[in-house]
């Protein structure tokens, strides 16, 4: 019996106590699987989230990048890298008065705060700050400028070569086999030469920005007297003159590249010479002449009555322009066209004018000795003497007027 009690004894104390001690251990370990594989699965699940949303993000600000440089690239005129390039150039102050390379200059623009000036040896850049951003020697006979926003053409007219350059580069040179007669450049770099020809009465030639020939049109029975290049680069327009019975008719083509043949054609009865690039118009003029005509077509007589002495532009089309007798300089009248080319207002201005300078907001008008400044409707702001001469005038974006004379660049205010 003791033996007995002993094996059971064994068996409660032993067995059972093993067999609860068992059952309560695996228990729990179960608990214990069970809650780590519960933890496990819910950090694997919260770090892949994790990782989802930083590729969403990620993903997100890169996609918002390339899309920020695609609208910069787009938008700017020729580019994104040459956009950078000349605003850094546009950078730095200067003092005035400015001692100019360009002594009695024949040419003087001041568009979207950069002054462009050239004369028969040199061609200068300045901001409206003064400072000097290049100055080039050109060696031309008879230059010609032609600007936009953010490039400039400088031909020699009668001669063979042609140069463009950005704010402060000399980016291309070309040579011609004929002589050029004339040239434009439009906002994205594009730009149209007219040459004299053996075969034609003139030929016109069209580069886009890296200078490779997009299009050649020949005129076969007028003489081609200038050319505009459209700011899209992707269409251009050619004014055209013929001589007839002693008396001449005018003509105006856009050409779209597309074909030789025009897209529109405007004509007239008199001497239309000149067509300018306004952003979505031309501003056509000549002998008591002068039409806003529109890219994709329709013209507006601009009632123009006596000579064109000087005219003016900015970057987003508007433009003005001064008009009086030939034989009465004292009498002149001041028209101002908005975007869309149509007149907005004219005012009367009663005294010679040597030049005038347009921004969207002021126009200057520079008499002999005193310079006007006005607004858009043509109400008078105020007016500002100065000791010197000023040839020709500009504006600045904060409201500076800049004078140039024979040999110098004065800021009067």
């Amino acid at each position: 019996m003791g033996t007995d009690r002993k094996k059971r004894k064994i068996r409660i104390l032993g067995f059972r106590k093993k067999s609860k001690s068992k059952a309560g251990k695996t228990n729990i370990k179960s608990d214990v699987s069970n809650s780590e594989q519960k933890s496990g699965l819910e950090l694997v699940n919260g770090s892949r989230k994790r990782r989802k949303r930083v590729r969403i993000i990620t993903l997100s600000i890169v996609a918002a990048i390339i899309l920020t440089v695609l609208i910069i690239s787009w938008i700017t005129p020729t580019g994104l890298i040459e956009y950078i390039q000349n605003e850094y150039a546009a950078t730095g102050k200067g003092e005035f008065p400015v001692s100019v390379y360009s002594s009695n200059p024949e040419y003087f623009g001041c568009h979207d705060d950069i002054i462009t000036l050239t004369n028969n040896t040199f061609f200068e850049v300045y901001n409206t700050n003064g400072k000097l951003l290049q100055a080039v020697s050109h060696g031309m006979s008879n230059p010609q400028l032609e600007v936009s926003e953010a490039r400039f053409l400088l031909y020699d007219r009668e001669r063979y070569s042609i140069s463009i350059f950005n704010y402060s580069n000399e980016l291309h040179t070309a040579e011609f086999e004929n002589t050029i007669i004339t040239a434009d450049i439009g906002r994205n770099g594009s730009y149209a030469v007219v040459t004299s020809s053996e075969l034609y009465k003139n030929s016109v030639y069209v580069y886009n920005k890296d200078n490779e020939l997009k299009f050649t049109w020949n005129s076969a029975n007028y003489y081609v007297t200038d050319v505009a290049v459209s700011d899209n680069g992707k269409k251009i327009a050619v004014c055209l003159l013929n001589s007839n019975a002693g008396s001449f008719e005018s003509f105006v083509y856009i050409l779209d590249f597309k074909s030789a043949t025009p897209k529109e054609k405007y004509s007239f009865n008199d001497i239309v010479s000149s067509v300018s690039n306004y952003g979505d118009y031309i501003f056509a003029n000549g002998f008591d002449r002068a039409y806003s005509i529109k890219w994709d077509g329709g013209q507006t007589d601009l009632g123009v009555n006596g000579t064109i002495r000087c005219y003016d532009f900015d970057f987003d089309g508007n433009s003005c322009f001064v008009f009086g007798r030939e034989d009465n300089e004292q009498i002149n009248t001041i028209a101002v066209l908005n975007e869309d080319g149509k007149l907005t207002s004219t005012f009367q201005f009663n005294a010679a004018v040597e030049d005038i300078a347009l921004t969207d907001e002021y126009i200057a008008v520079l008499s002999p000795t005193d310079c006007y400044l006005y607004n858009l409707k043509g109400e008078l702001k105020s007016s500002i003497s100065s000791e010197y001469k000023g040839v020709f005038v500009g504006l600045s974006s904060n409201g500076d007027v800049l004078v140039s004379d024979n040999s110098k660049l004065i800021k009067l205010k």
